[in-house]
């Protein structure tokens, strides 16, 4: 029996690593709003009604590959940080910068779609992620404490709530489409769009001086 349990586990894992692939490949071609079960079910070898018994929305599944890129950024963090050489202010800056660029889909699910998902998610569901990407407030608070030692917890716990925000919003005004690209140079004919690693780890300079 405990043999047999296993297996199943096993299998459902393997299948909603199946889902999860299918749709993350998905999403680099398409639209979010386009995105369904059924499309996602032609993608895999799992029939659409047996999605289901694994996630009862799409926004479920990119709730797991928010969990997965959070992680994932939670990494990068700790290896940046712990490679630093020449910890302070600056490195810090440069260090959350360079290593949030290297996940485009996560930034983009936080700016664009972060608020759909979470709304047409369980709360079991939600409350399973809350859990699952608490490693990564606990890393940016060690890291934080780290590099500003006498910033009081208080403020540290505030700058990670505005970090987040100043993610979603910076990669907001850095990835235009081309449209809003040709707008902006309709009334600016000198405008270039900002480089997001550039313009956070500016943003993040100004914002730490309250840690200092």
């Amino acid at each position: 029996m405990k043999c047999q349990k296993v297996k199943k586990e096993s299998l459902a894992a393997a299948r909603q690593q199946e889902i999860i692939r299918a749709c993350e490949e998905l999403y680099e071609t398409m639209e979010y709003e386009d995105i369904s079960i059924k499309e996602i079910a032609k993608s895999t070898s799992i029939c659409r009604s047996n999605i289901y018994n694994y996630y009862q929305t799409k926004d479920e599944i990119f709730l797991d590959i928010l969990e997965k890129d959070y992680l994932s950024w939670t990494e990068d963090i700790r290896e940046a940080m712990d490679r630093e050489e020449q910890p302070g202010r600056e490195a810090y800056c440069r260090n959350i910068a360079g290593t949030a660029a290297l996940h485009p889909r996560l930034l983009k699910l936080m700016a664009v779609h972060y608020i759909t998902i979470e709304k047409n998610c369980s709360l079991e569901k939600l409350t399973a992620f809350k859990h699952a990407i608490h490693p990564f407030q606990e890393t940016m608070e060690e890291v934080l404490t780290r590099y500003f030692p006498k910033a009081p917890r208080e403020k540290i716990q505030n700058f990670i709530f505005l970090l987040l925000s100043l993610v979603q919003g910076i990669y907001s005004m850095t990835s235009l489409c081309e449209k809003q690209v040709k707008a902006m140079q309709e009334v600016n004919p000198d405008y270039r769009m900002p480089d997001f690693t550039s313009a956070l780890y500016q943003a993040l300079y100004i914002l730490t001086s309250d840690l200092l």
